[in-house]
């Protein structure tokens, strides 16, 4: 069974021959030294706050203290059947000694530290929700298809190829146009490649066809380049020259 003093809030594992679970026993705090009769079976029954007759009873008995400067326990603390660090002369006649073999201490948590792990808790949650948010441009560069995540969430990134350059050559070839690109990282860090649309536009710069390349590689290292290239047949007879940008759209 598990048993909490009272005073400093010390955890030991009771073995449950150790106690009568009706009778209870007495029994001594390793930690803080504080004194008191344990009684399992009143964990359930005993209410939370004594009755008038039980606090008269209880201040009537012969007590025995806890050591000096011992904390006193709340007033009817379940569980225990004296009432402010007051152990009646009549309780069970041996002393259990809490800390020994037959009732090792648990590793307690004072209320400090319970504090900064529940803090600590929480600001890996926090965290961990606002650093894709905060950081989403920067998601983007690395994952260029978690784009599509933030727009459905309604969330705005700085767009496909954030910190990339796309070049392009057009080159018209028996009734065709082949273009060939390249694409640089012009950042200090690896940078994911999107897909690049690559359109023929006529004279006055309307797109009049288009086609999606498929990234040449899936990231860029600092500083690296990386080639494509595409064929339009037969393309539109208005078209006169070529553009490319990141992304489908």
């Amino acid at each position: 069974m598990l048993l909490t003093c009272p005073s400093c809030e010390t955890r030991y594992q009771v073995d449950d021959a150790a106690i009568d679970r009706a009778a209870g026993r007495r029994v001594r705090c390793a930690n803080c030294g504080y004194l008191w009769h344990f009684a399992p079976a009143l964990e359930d029954n005993l209410p939370t706050e004594a009755s008038p007759e039980r606090l008269a009873a209880a201040r009537a008995a012969p007590v025995r203290a806890g050591p000096a400067g011992a904390i006193p326990p709340p007033r009817g603390t379940a569980g225990s059947a004296a009432v402010d660090g007051e152990v009646a002369e009549g309780d069970a006649a041996s002393t259990l000694e809490l800390g020994s073999a037959a009732a090792p201490a648990l590793a307690t948590v004072s209320s400090l530290r319970r504090g900064l792990i529940q803090l600590g808790a929480a600001v890996v949650v926090v965290v961990a929700v606002l650093a894709p948010i905060l950081g989403r441009n920067t998601v983007v560069e690395t994952w260029p298809e978690s784009a599509k995540v933030y727009e459905v969430v309604g969330l705005t990134t700085a767009g496909p190829g954030r910190g990339l350059d796309v070049k392009v050559t057009p080159l018209r070839n028996e009734g065709a146009f082949v273009i060939t690109g390249e694409i640089t990282n012009t950042t200090s860090h690896a940078v994911g490649v999107p897909p690049v649309r690559v359109s023929l536009r006529d004279v006055t710069q309307k797109e009049v066809e288009y086609q999606i390349v498929d990234p040449p590689v899936e990231t860029l290292s600092p500083g690296g380049t990386a080639q494509f290239k595409t064929v339009f047949e037969h393309p539109n007879i208005a078209a006169t020259d070529v553009a490319a940008k990141f992304g489908t759209e």
